[in-house]
């Protein structure tokens, strides 16, 4: 998969028409998202066509706010390239969002991007907006700026029995720990991803060591408490494996309620040397809320109930299960 990168003014112009174009930032490649990309798919493959993506390096509704929740993405940058590849992109034009691009009026976006971009047909969601002037730059008024330069496909409304699938939907519901849902809505495992780095030791020494995961950028995170989850080793000699376990996002207030907020990974049966290693914790199940225990007896006791409902909800999900 090729990325191409854009900038204000625009210097990109394509020789050829070439591509399905698909636009949006695709926060979380969701299943609203998905759908949007397996349309633009199937057109491109009954074209004889190539299918790109047009997209933001920073999110255009996080930009304008004062909200830096709202600017960390639900799926880092470089998981979600390797989805987008996986799900059939050949090519990513990755905009540099910034204020003068975002201010074009929608007219000027279609006339310096999406007309010089190779593009045969342009696919986006219902609700997609172009340009400043949201109110005319919707799906409806693109075939008229678009003036015979290319065609417009919309694809309508993903939804459930809830309502719309959404990554403002999404986001509420991680921050609630309903990761069952999230990763229903997702349509893979909600991940977080980094190194592994020393911790205090206090897991080791009751019994329960874990790996404390550095993130490698900002993430978004599940509220802090318990939760089942599978860890996938990337590096070092054990790349490629998965484990089991049960991970804690939070302060550790038994042991100090200064402590600084950790990810703290029990993977069970396991015993290797990981410090240094890429992870990627995929989260599966919310088990329970942080809970400052009176002492290490009744932690401990508490952890090998954990483990016995971790292990219970991670029987039902395959070890060999695609989690992007």
């Amino acid at each position: 998969m090729k990325i191409i990168n854009l900038q204000f003014p625009n210097k990109y112009s394509a020789k050829k028409k070439e591509f399905v174009l698909a636009m949006g930032y695709f926060d979380g490649l969701h299943l609203g998202h998905r759908a949007v990309i397996q349309q633009a798919k199937r057109i491109a493959d009954k074209q004889h066509l190539k299918l790109a993506l047009l997209t933001y390096s920073q999110s255009p509704a996080g930009f304008y706010v004062n909200d830096p929740v709202l600017k960390v993405p639900i799926l880092p940058f470089r998981q979600k390239m390797q989805m987008l590849e996986k799900l059939g992109v050949d090519t990513i034009f990755l905009i540099d969002y910034n204020l003068a691009f975002g201010s074009q009026s929608p007219e000027d976006y279609v006339d310096n991007y999406l007309a010089k971009l190779g593009a045969s047909v342009v696919v986006a969601g219902f609700d997609h907006t172009y340009g400043s002037l949201k109110d005319k730059a919707d799906m409806k008024h693109l075939p008229k700026y678009a003036n015979g330069r290319f065609e417009v496909y919309t694809v309508g409304e993903c939804s459930d029995y809830f309502g719309k699938i959404s990554s403002t939907r999404i986001r509420r519901l991680l921050f609630q720990g309903d990761l069952q849902a999230v990763n229903k809505l997702l349509g893979y495992q909600f991940q977080t991803v980094g190194f592994v780095v020393h911790g205090n030791q206090i897991g080791r020494k009751i019994g329960f060591p874990t790996a404390n995961q550095a993130l490698e950028e900002k993430q978004l995170l599940p509220k802090s408490g318990v939760y089942a989850v599978r860890t996938k080793i990337v590096t070092g000699p054990l790349a490629g494996r998965s484990f089991n376990g049960m991970a804690s996002i939070g302060r550790n207030e038994t042991f100090g309620s200064d402590n600084p907020i950790t990810i703290e990974i029990n993977l069970f049966d396991f015993s290797a040397d990981v410090y240094d290693e890429e992870i990627i914790v995929y989260w599966i199940s919310f088990l329970r809320e942080q809970v400052k225990y009176a002492n290490a007896e009744a932690l401990i006791d508490q952890l090998k109930q954990d483990r016995i409902d971790s292990l219970d909800l991670l029987k039902e999900i395959p070890k060999s299960k695609n989690y992007s």
